[in-house]
């Protein structure tokens, strides 16, 4: 029986080599491991008899000087780079030559869960496949684009073909993991670990189609991100729609219920993203929402970019918004309603007018009443929720207005300027109200609490006092798990009275540094500040130097379910960690002032990135403490 699968292998491997090719990719901007390197090889599958070659996208990361291909003879031939497929990592070659094998390609249905597959690659020798033979462990993975096998795959055989028995092509092999869109070598990890992945071939065919146009397909962005009441629910609903999307162009809102996207039908929240992930930009889909109780059917045609857009700013403090109440400080299941701002549509929106804001040189006083923005009446701060309310820079909008308590109603029209490039030194009275602020006595010692959070540590709680009225900013410290308390006091002392913040410090049992997988304990933490402390959810901070970068992106990105805005002291956000992610409406501090001349380039490129992906990345005095300067921040990421 050994014998007789051995020359069945042997069999199906000799009827599949002449497609399996290799390719030699010369010069240009290859890296491997952070190091450049002249050349790379790796393997592609024949298409046609023409010399249409396709092969994974790994070795093909810069502009190669010049591509050949091999023939199963040692025969080389030259080739050129046709386009690129950045969705399921593939990349479509142009050979000379009219004499070249295709394979037989089993159809998608026909794969099957247990069947023999066989893995080829030609890295090392064009006459002599590499072999690895195992079985298909299943289908539709990688959010329906893939196979997965059990056969070994890595670089050597990237680009290359799982056969099965007859010796015809069931896919093509490539890198791939389901958090690595866009990241040519994302899947390598897996390598030797039993998991490998390939594109089922009809799927790659349909591919090469489109890619003979010459033109590079991207990944499709819609502009949305989804909520749900807990993990296993089905009612997933839209929580933000990002500025100038196809989401926003189809109208859609947040609030609006997700039913449907083409005909999958969405029960959780990684429904649509399983949908969009196999999507291109260009392709359209359908959406079905539901609305006020009706249904809404709108389309999206899906873009590779989303530009940020200039955010706009008129220099308005807004009031915090109010937290459902829950004084026992429990924590509960439900995280994404408990700091969801509680509706307040009879409450009146009181600001404070930060002076030489666009507000102020239109003649907003100190402190005002608004009424309605762009003739339409204020419902409380739920209204600034509205995308219409989401300002961009040199809009013109028209605020009607009335002193606290008593005066005529008034009209005046400003235009929204920019944010800030400088984080200038704030009067921190500008967050309270005049009564309270007559009434504040001398700041005192900051309070403390300890708050158990059970299976995960501890969070250490410091409150301003006295309070001025106002609900605190929270600014959790992500990487003080070195310093003792009393510096952290010394360092931040009346500042946290005096510009209402508090300071939350998640610390696991151990007293170890945070990591990544610390995120429950962060969401915890931040749970208890805003139900037991009744916390101000529009200016949440996360702050923390380089080992904690990737914890604190957690929040900055959008990807968690609190979206907090970041400070960070040491270090820089790469470009790998900013693809797909939308900053607007979200800002970003870069502390850090490198000696070296390649660590400040890399700053000035990661504050770049960050800006181009529509992050507010101000910058700050650095003539004054860190502490001051992330204060004079928090008071403008309360302004709208």
């Amino acid at each position: 029986m050994a014998q007789d699968a051995g020359q069945q292998i042997r069999s199906a491997v000799s009827r599949a080599a002449e497609s399996v090719v290799r390719i030699r990719v010369i010069g240009g901007e290859q890296t491997v491991d952070g190091n450049t390197v002249s050349s790379l090889t790796t393997s592609g599958i024949v298409l046609t008899q023409a010399g249409q070659i396709l092969s994974s996208s790994f070795a093909f990361q810069g502009r190669a000087a010049a591509v050949t291909v091999e023939t199963s003879s040692g025969e080389r031939r030259a080739a050129r780079l046709v386009a690129v497929d950045h969705v399921r990592r593939l990349v479509l070659l142009q050979a000379d030559g009219t004499d070249w094998q295709p394979p037989t390609v089993v159809p998608r249905e026909q794969i099957q869960v247990g069947q023999h597959a066989i893995a080829l690659g030609r890295f090392y020798d064009a006459q002599q496949p590499s072999v690895s033979s195992g079985i298909i462990s299943a289908l539709n993975r990688i959010h329906g684009r893939a196979v997965q096998t059990d056969a070994k795959i890595s670089p050597v055989n990237y680009g290359g073909a799982l056969i099965d028995l007859s010796g015809a092509v069931l896919g093509i092999l490539v890198p791939l993991s389901p958090r690595g869109r866009g990241n040519p070598s994302a899947g390598i990890e897996w390598y030797d670990s039993g998991i490998g992945f390939a594109i089922p071939m009809s799927d790659a065919g349909l591919v090469a189609a489109r890619l003979q146009a010459g033109k590079d397909l991207q990944p499709g962005l819609a502009g949305l991100q989804l909520t749900a009441p807990g993990p296993f629910s089905d009612r997933v609903s839209i929580r933000r729609v990002q500025p100038l999307s196809p989401a926003q162009k189809a109208g859609i809102r947040p609030g609006d219920r997700l039913l449907q996207a083409g005909d999958r039908p969405i029960t959780r929240l990684s429904s649509l993203e399983e949908v969009l992930a196999a999507k291109y930009a260009g392709d359209v889909i359908e959406l079905t929402l539901q609305r006020d109780g009706q249904p809404l059917q709108v389309s999206l045609e899906l873009v590779d970019r989303i530009p940020p857009g200039a955010a706009g700013y008129a220099g308005v403090i807004l009031p915090a918004p109010s937290t459902p109440e829950n004084p026992d400080g429990q924590v509960g299941p439900d995280l994404q309603a408990m700091l969801k701002p509680r509706s307040q549509p009879d409450t009146p929106v009181l600001v404070q007018t930060i002076p030489g804001s666009p507000a102020a040189l239109a003649g907003l006083p100190a402190e005002a009443e608004l009424v309605a923005v762009n003739d339409k009446p204020l419902k409380g701060l739920r209204s600034f929720l509205s995308p219409d309310l989401r300002l961009q820079s040199g809009t013109e909008i028209s605020l009607t207005w009335r002193k606290p308590q008593n005066g005529d109603v008034q009209t005046l029209k400003l235009t929204a300027g920019p944010l800030p490039e400088n984080v200038t030194t704030v009067d921190p009275q500008i967050l309270t109200e005049t009564k309270a602020r007559t009434a504040q006595k001398d700041a005192s010692i900051p309070s403390r609490e300890e708050l158990p959070i059970e299976g995960l540590g501890s969070c250490t709680v410091i409150l301003p006092t006295p309070s001025t009225g106002r609900r605190p900013a929270p600014v959790v410290l992500l990487s003080a798990d070195a310093e003792s308390e009393a510096a952290i006091l010394q360092r931040w002392g009346s500042l946290l009275a005096d510009y209402q913040l508090m300071l939350l410090i998640p610390r696991t049992p151990a007293r170890t540094p945070l990591t990544a997988d610390d995120t429950p304990l962060v969401l915890a933490s931040l749970q208890l500040a805003s139900s037991k402390y009744s916390a101000d959810q529009s200016a949440l901070i996360v702050m923390a130097t380089a080992p904690q970068t990737e914890l604190a992106w957690q929040f900055a990105s959008g990807n968690s379910q609190v979206t907090a805005d970041l400070v960070l002291q040491s270090g820089w956000v790469s470009e790998f960690l900013l693809q797909e992610v939308s900053g607007a409406g979200r800002s970003v501090m870069l502390l850090d002032r490198p000696e070296k001349t390649e660590n400040k380039l890399l700053l000035e490129r990661s504050r770049s990135a960050l800006q181009n992906a529509g992050f507010w990345v101000p910058k700050s005095d650095t003539e004054q403490s860190t502490e001051l300067r992330i204060a004079n921040w928090s008071v403008l990421l309360r302004a709208w």
